[in-house]
């Protein structure tokens, strides 16, 4: 099977590759993505090739093809649904997800495979458009974490 992804190929420029996924095996699913979200702060940083080799390691993404400047493959905010899962000795792994939407730390992919532990399912009364957003949640609650505020202490919201 293939599958469309964005590849940042350069400093400021991305394209659209077509490439072979395959299908996947025991442990493993196939989705389908229907909504890719874009980290505004964190991809226009790795669009142009900005990205301090200091914390290349750290900006990694789960699911990251390349290495940063690039050419990478690069994004971490994927909603799909769970079309197909692999066959084999752990076929009833993730038995429960076929069909469902769920939300995965993947690269701007229209499809892709990969383990069912990658993938959290949505509950139903949650549209696509703010599942994608699922990654930002953890970047803001680091920001609490790593700024650590007592109770008491004055907090600015931005954004």
């Amino acid at each position: 099977m293939e599958a469309r992804a964005y590849w940042t190929v350069e400093p400021g420029r991305g394209e659209i590759r077509t490439e072979e996924i395959g299908t996947p095996g025991p442990g493993e699913a196939l989705v389908r993505t229907t909504r890719s979200g874009i980290s505004r702060g964190t991809e226009s940083l790795v669009h142009r090739g900005e990205v301090p080799a200091s914390v290349r390691d750290l900006m990694r993404a789960p699911f990251q093809v390349g290495d940063l400047p690039g050419p990478v493959k690069y994004g971490y905010l994927s909603v799909g649904v769970v079309e197909q899962l692999g066959s084999g000795r752990d076929a009833s792994r993730g038995a429960d997800l076929l069909g469902r939407r769920v939300f995965c730390l993947h690269p701007h992919q229209d499809a892709y495979i990969v383990p069912v532990q990658a993938l959290t399912p949505i509950p139903d009364d949650v549209p696509d458009d703010r599942a994608v957003l699922a990654g930002a949640v953890e970047t803001a609650l680091n920001a609490v974490w790593d700024a650590a505020p007592r109770y008491g202490d004055r907090v600015a919201v931005v954004g």
